[in-house]
């Protein structure tokens, strides 16, 4: 959810109308049609009606451009279909031009022709078109093309499944907070969250563990010892780690099933229909599981025969990435021989060594069967993960942003970026592109968009870190090191900035309808909504406060010996006792600064330079002033 909304907050959104249009829609259900309809060239009389239509179907729907789908399937009852898998007819669906599936494959096998059917066909929401959209069905032919399959079909329609809306708006307040059972030390919390039907879902790294809170209140619902990457469907949380997938009651915890596969280290789940799609990160498999009871469909090894004999080779899985017929994950292999070391002659010149060989590329599978379609070979090391849209795959490549086909791997089009370039959204056909400075793309053609309705610019906010930002259609909602800062969308221009959050850093934000969360440093969830923080102290921020102590500190003890010394005639029995407590006074200065600091940071530096030099200096030389000073007094006694 993180990225979803990006870029319909940048574009002009046409709605087209046809004719034939069904009347414009939000519902979660969109009737299509509910009339009979015969295709094929032959002639059943039981089928209605009886006489052929002709050999494709064609109908026009449209759906409100506001309407953002999560998840979406296509619905209809069949009669007299040949049961799939067949390669005599191949009867497919289409929406948009791109086929979304072969009614053959959804009817049992041994099926009688009179028998209906009913058939449900998962579609990738990127398939839609925001306004019209285009729905085919073909009768498929036969190897010869001399006979077309002959069948029946009615009740079409659409079911969707539309994202929360985000109505958070600045200014925030904190909300409430929740302490975590661990801590990030200095760097950015690297913990995964999910939030799903009023729960957040928040998971450690390594082995910190998994706990879910009631996403409005904070409060704690359930927890687990093990940590896992998550994937949520229908009230379900699927949790993989190492190489068990758990299915768990969402809301309560419980356990529904829980299966252990071959190979350790599954991770990146990603659900599409009823099926789970895991890849091992640090190794050669990807799979397929059924949702419902955890048996394995299907798992694919990817191996690579061009590399010599002997030595080893390692490799890397992405995510994975599908949009119904089709599975695509990034891989990368390296090839390395071991040889025994020798000793060199230093007047020989150094025997050559073999580099290790290197491979980069994406592998692309059927999403039913796990069997390999095609391999793209030419990525470079460093490029990033693959992105996925309608009927395309997306790839940064040194610089160019490369376009494939995801049917069969060709290039469709390419794009040079730059040095590098960070693939952030794609939707509504447009391109988001990060290169250190931020412009569009037309997704279909590659072309560089840089006017709309910015004409001065490419990218109405390149400053704005986007990687890292939750960006609806009226605002960015941007975590920094420390603190949250709300920019327009159409402008770029700041909002709103939070007080300074207490620790090192904070994690990516993450928006779920009327609340921001994110998880700092020192182990706090924070969870945001719309209000007013406090001049200084704040709900939830009040320890941040802190880190304005030694700046005031110092210079109210600066402030305060300047006034000692201009009416004391002992200047070391002012100076004594000042440095001791000014001693004091970076104690608690540290103290109050130490969840802000690393020790390889500027300021961590200084804390231990403070620390270990200046404060026993100002303490030892606090004392002589003292002890100078007394002696004085006692013979100006005298």
């Amino acid at each position: 959810m993180k990225r979803l909304l990006f870029i319909s907050l940048l574009l002009f959104v046409s709605i087209l109308t046809l004719a034939a249009s069904i009347s414009n829609v939000s519902a979660a259900e969109v009737v299509i049609d509910t009339g009979h309809h015969h295709l094929g060239d032959d002639f059943k009389e039981e089928l209605n009606p009886e006489d052929p239509e002709g050999l494709v179907y064609t109908a026009n729907f449209t759906l409100n451009p506001s309407v953002d789908i999560e998840s979406a399937e296509l619905t209809l009852t069949v009669r007299s279909i040949v049961p799939g898998p067949t390669d005599e007819f191949s009867d497919k669906v289409y929406l948009n031009e791109i086929v979304i599936g072969s009614l053959n494959d959804y009817v049992p096998a041994e099926t009688p022709d009179s028998v209906a059917v009913n058939i449900t066909i998962p579609v990738h929401p990127s398939l839609f078109n925001p306004g019209n959209n285009t729905l085919k069905i073909s009768a498929g032919s036969d190897a010869n093309g001399s006979n077309y399959d002959d069948f029946e079909f009615y009740d079409v329609s659409s079911h969707l499944s539309e994202t929360e809306p985000v109505t958070l708006e600045p200014p925030l307040k904190v909300a409430w907070t929740y302490k975590l059972p661990w801590k990030y030390v200095c760097e950015k919390p690297a913990v995964k969250t999910l939030v799903k039907d009023g729960v957040l879902y928040l998971s450690g790294d390594l082995e910190e563990g998994l706990i879910a809170v009631n996403a409005e209140t904070g409060e704690p619902l359930w927890n687990k010892e093990w940590s896992a990457s998550l994937a949520y469907k229908n009230g379900v949380l699927f949790a993989v780690h190492s190489s068990k997938v758990e299915a768990l009651d969402a809301k309560t915890g419980k356990p529904l099933w829980s299966k252990e596969y071959s190979d350790d280290g599954w991770d990146n789940p990603l659900i599409f229909a009823n099926t789970l799609f895991v890849s091992t990160p640090y190794n050669r498999y990807v799979a397929a599981i059924d949702t419902e009871n955890g048996t394995l469909k299907w798992k694919y090894e990817f191996n690579i025969t061009s590399f010599e004999t002997g030595g080893s080779t390692y490799y890397q899985m992405s995510g994975p990435l599908v949009n119904g017929n089709t599975f695509v994950s990034r891989y990368s292999a390296v090839h390395s021989i071991y040889t025994e070391p020798v000793e060199i002659d230093p007047d020989e010149p150094e025997p050559e060594t073999d580099e290790p060989e290197v491979e980069d590329g994406l592998v692309s599978l059927d999403a039913n069967t796990g069997k390999e379609i095609w391999r793209y070979s030419n990525l470079s090391t460093y490029s990033y993960s693959p992105f996925l849209y309608k009927d395309l795959i997306y790839i940064e490549n040194n610089g160019t942003i490369l376009a494939l086909s995801a049917e069969s791997g060709e290039e469709v089009w390419k794009t040079n970026a730059g040095e590098w370039a960070d693939i952030i959204e794609v939707k509504n056909d447009r391109m988001l592109v990060n290169t250190g400075k931020s412009f569009l793309l037309n997704a279909s053609t590659g072309e560089v968009l840089k006017e709309l309705s910015y004409p001065e610019k490419e990218f109405p906010y390149p400053e704005i870190p986007v990687a890292s930002s939750m960006i609806t259609d009226k605002y960015v909602y941007s975590a920094g090191p420390c603190n949250i800062r709300v920019f327009n969308s159409d402008t770029g221009e700041t909002v709103w900035a939070s007080s300074r959050i207490k620790g090192t850093s904070v994690s990516d934000p993450t928006v779920y309808k009327d609340k921001l969360y994110l998880v700092s440093t020192e182990g706090i969830l924070y969870a945001f909504e719309h209000g007013e923080e406090g001049l200084l102290f704040t709900r939830g921020l009040e320890n941040s406060a802190t880190y304005y102590f030694p700046p005031i500190a110092i210079a109210g003890m600066i402030l305060l010996l300047a006034l000692l010394l201009r009416n004391s005639s002992n200047k070391s029995l002012v100076l004594g006792p000042w440095l001791i407590a000014l001693s004091g006074v970076l104690l608690l200065s540290l103290k109050a600064i130490d969840p802000y600091t690393c020790a390889w940071s500027l300021l961590g530096f200084l804390s231990i330079l403070i620390f270990f030099f200046f404060m026993p200096l100002a303490l030892l030389v606090g004392i002589a002033f003292l002890v100078s000073g007394i002696r004085k007094k006692k013979a100006w006694g005298k």
